[in-house]
């Protein structure tokens, strides 16, 4: 099991990320134990220095292939020997994973970091997490009975309970 933050990484076949400047920024890996409540801590001196790049180049969105910041997380399940590798078919192993890419975004500034795609990779299979509109104010989040914003965007009688697909609006 492990997190694995890289920075300017593109993601190929099998959800597998790659830093596209790996020979500058080399890609952090922590390995950790199986079990709740873990804790991801990088190591110090780890991350990445903004001065080393133009801002341009770390502001840039227009290839969205390449990200500025990945973070994933393996979960492996099965024979884990503690090695650094990656499972591969041959072994014993069904790794799933979370990936967050995020790009930067400069505000009074300051560099922020802002998610723009999440996907899980679960069983070979590839998902990419999406945003339910309105699902903030949705029956279970809200107490109050009365508030206006809570029915259905369709009849406008009946609480929320779906999600209408493709647009995601609950």
């Amino acid at each position: 099991n492990s997190i694995t933050v890289l920075f300017f990484a593109k993601e190929g076949d099998g959800c597998v990320l790659n830093s596209t400047k790996e020979n500058v920024l080399a890609p952090v890996t922590i390995h950790f134990q199986q079990g709740l409540g873990q804790k991801f801590r990088q190591p110090s001196g780890t991350g990445i220095t903004l001065s080393m790049f133009e801002e341009s180049e770390l502001l840039k969105v227009g290839d969205l292939d390449v990200y500025p910041v990945a973070v994933k997380a393996d979960a492996s399940s099965g024979d884990v020997n503690g090695t650094n590798e990656t499972p591969t078919s041959g072994n014993k192993t069904n790794t799933n994973s979370q990936i967050t890419q995020a790009v930067f975004e400069k505000e009074k500034g300051e560099f922020r970091v802002k998610v723009v795609k999440q996907i899980l990779w679960v069983n070979g299979m590839r998902y990419e997490l999406q945003e339910i509109y309105g699902i903030g104010t949705s029956v279970e989040s809200d107490l109050d009975g009365n508030d206006p914003g809570k029915e259905c965007v369709i009849c406008l009688s009946e609480p929320r309970d779906t999600t209408v697909l493709p647009c995601r609006h609950m």
